[in-house]
C-alpha cells in the first residue's frame, strides 16, 4: 500500500510546524493509576518531533498546561503554517478535547485530525451508538445509567460496563465484565463516583476483537486489521487499563496484537466497508480507528476512535507499519491533509 504522492515538496514550502499535546495534569478523577495512560501524549510528541526533525521541517512543541492565555500567546508569536493537534484533552479533563481544534479554528490555524464536532460525538459513547444504531451501522444494545435505579433490563448476561465519556480502557478491569444484578449494580456505582459520570452498559460480544485503521479524506484507506488475539482461558477476554499500560501483568502479556488479522477476504471486506461506514457517518477527519468485535461474521462496532494514540506501540502505527508506510511518511500526508483544507 502506497500513499498518493504530491508534486511539491514540504520541505519547499518553509513551513513551519506547531506541535500540540496536552501537559501531564493528574485527573480530577478516577484511579491514580490512570495517569499512567496520560504519558503516551508525550511519547507521540516525540516521534512526531523525530519525524519532522528527519523531514528537515521547522517546528516547534505547545504544551498545554494550565494557563491558555500563555498557549495562545505563544501560538500567536510563532504562527504556525499548520499544527499537528495531539492533544486528548485539556487540564486533566477528557472532555476539553473538542476545545482545542475549535480553538486552532478561532486562530485561523490548518490543523491535523478531527473537527470539534467528532471529537465531541465520538467521545460520547452512546451517542455514537445511536448514531451508528439510526444507520443500521451494527453495534452492541446498550443503556446509559446515571445510577443503578435507571436499570431497566432487557438486555441479556454478560454485559460490559465502562464510562460513558473516556477513552485509553480508563475505567475498565476485568469487573467491567458483569454476570448477574448484583456485579452490575456494584460497576455501575463504581464509575457513577469514581468517574462522574454515567455507565454505560452493553451486551458482551464473544468474538474476535479488530482495530480497524483509516487513513485518509475523500477517498480513505483501510490500512491492515489488526486482531487482538486473548489466550485468557476463560471470559472476559478484553483490553482492560492492565492490558493496555501495564507491560509487567498478566493481562498485557495475554492480550497480543496480530496484523495483520487472519480473515477470510469475504470477512475482511465486510469489516473494511462497516468500518469505512462508521468512520464517514461520524465525519472522521485524516485519521482513526474503529474497534470491532466480530461474532457469527457480522462486525459490531464497539467505538469509533478519531485522533487515535500514535505513539510507537501503538495500534494504529502498526498498521501503518503492516501496510509499508513509514512514520514520516504519514506525518508528511497528514500535513498536507490540514494544508489543502485552507486552500479550499
Amino acid at each position: 500500500m502506497t500513499l498518493r504522492r504530491k508534486p511539491e515538496s514540504l520541505t519547499a514550502l518553509n513551513l513551519k510546524v506547531g506541535i500540540l499535546f496536552n501537559f501531564l495534569v493528574k485527573p480530577s478523577r478516577g484511579e491514580d493509576a490512570d495517569y499512567v495512560s496520560e504519558a503516551e501524549v508525550e511519547d507521540q510528541a516525540e516521534a512526531v518531533q523525530d519525524a519532522l526533525r528527519k523531514l528537515d521541517l521547522q517546528h516547534q512543541i505547545f504544551p498545554l498546561k494550565d494557563d491558555i492565555e500563555s498557549f495562545i500567546r505563544a501560538l500567536k508569536t510563532y504562527k504556525p503554517d499548520v499544527a499537528i493537534n495531539l492533544c486528548e484533552g485539556a487540564f486533566g479533563e477528557s472532555h476539553l478535547e473538542m476545545n482545542v481544534p475549535a480553538l486552532l479554528e478561532l486562530l485561523g490555524i490548518p490543523y491535523t485530525g478531527s473537527p470539534p464536532l467528532t471529537l465531541a460525538l465520538c467521545q460520547n459513547k452512546g451517542l455514537t451508538k445511536h448514531i451508528l444504531k439510526a444507520k443500521g451501522i451494527p453495534t452492541p444494545k446498550h443503556q446509559i445509567l446515571s445510577n443503578f435505579e435507571d436499570w431497566r433490563r432487557g438486555i441479556d448476561y454478560p454485559l460490559f460496563v465502562k464510562p460513558l465519556s473516556e477513552d485509553a480502557s480508563l475505567g475498565i478491569s476485568r469487573k467491567s465484565f458483569v454476570i448477574d444484578d448484583d456485579e452490575l449494580k456494584s460497576q455501575v456505582e463504581y464509575i457513577n463516583k469514581r468517574y462522574k459520570q454515567p455507565a454505560l452498559v452493553e451486551e458482551y460480544i464473544d468474538g474476535k476483537e479488530l482495530n480497524v485503521a483509516i487513513l485518509g479524506n475523500e477517498k480513505p484507506q483501510v490500512l491492515p486489521i489488526s486482531e487482538i488475539v486473548f489466550e485468557f482461558s476463560n471470559d472476559p477476554k478484553i483490553v482492560d487499563f492492565a492490558a493496555k499500560w501495564f507491560k509487567e501483568s498478566e493481562e498485557y502479556k495475554k492480550t497480543k496484537p496480530v496484523c495483520p488479522a487472519k480473515l477470510k477476504p469475504s470477512i475482511r471486506d465486510n469489516v473494511k466497508r462497516v468500518a469505512l461506514q462508521a468512520y464517514e457517518l461520524l465525519h472522521c477527519r485524516d485519521y482513526a480507528r474503529v474497534d470491532i468485535r466480530l461474532k457469527d461474521e457480522v462486525p459490531y462496532v464497539l467505538e469509533v476512535n478519531p485522533n487515535p494514540d500514535i505513539s510507537p506501540d501503538a495500534g494504529f502505527v502498526r498498521s501503518l507499519k503492516a501496510a509499508g508506510i513509514s512514520f514520516e511518511e504519514f506525518v508528511k500526508e497528514i500535513i498536507f491533509f490540514a494544508l489543502k483544507r485552507k486552500t479550499l
